[in-house]
């Protein structure tokens, strides 16, 4: 690789950094969550302002992605402990073919937290999503709180610890 493919490539993955969510909300930031409105699987539209009042894991999967398989077992143990509190699950699928694979996905899974059909990549593009699984905490406000790029084991003891101190016992 030359030179300058190289300064090009320095430069633009040196932007991306500056220029995240997570880089802004280091440096104490206020970052808004940008709004959506998608098909859940059963046909209802979602909107992200639906949730507000609550904190809300916002997580960008897809059927194909094997990271994001992985994780679904724990985010469904987090959903059915913290569910009943002010805490909402969104699971958008960046899928191309929706709901025809998504579906079947789901339910040979047992999930039970609402699932969103993202096949025009609107919701990912707005958040700024390059890569699966990416997950984003919003706080009651409508505020970005939290990004978490890559697969997670939400299930885990500091996690569980983290969501029952942030939603209060």
């Amino acid at each position: 690789m030359t030179f300058a493919k190289k300064s090009a490539l320095f430069f633009c993955l040196a932007c991306a950094l500056f220029f995240s969510p997570l880089a802004l909300a280091q440096s104490g930031k206020t970052i808004p969550a940008p709004d959506f409105t998608l098909k859940s699987l059963n046909g209802e539209e979602v909107s992200l302002n639906q949730h507000r009042g609550k904190y809300v894991l916002v997580n960008f999967w897809a059927t194909w992605c094997g990271p994001c398989k992985m994780e679904m077992a724990s985010l469904e143990t987090l959903y059915q402990r913290f569910k009943s509190r002010k805490f909402s699950l969104l699971a958008i699928s960046n899928d191309m073919f929706g709901a025809k694979i998504v579906e079947p996905f789901v339910k040979a899974h047992r999930l039970s937290f609402p699932i969103l059909l993202d096949q025009q990549l609107q919701a990912s593009n707005k958040f700024g999503v390059v890569g699966l699984p990416t997950t984003f905490m919003i706080g009651p406000e409508g505020n970005i709180i939290g990004e978490r790029r890559g697969a997670e084991d939400w299930a885990s003891p500091d996690n569980l610890l983290y969501f029952e101190n942030l939603l209060g016992n």
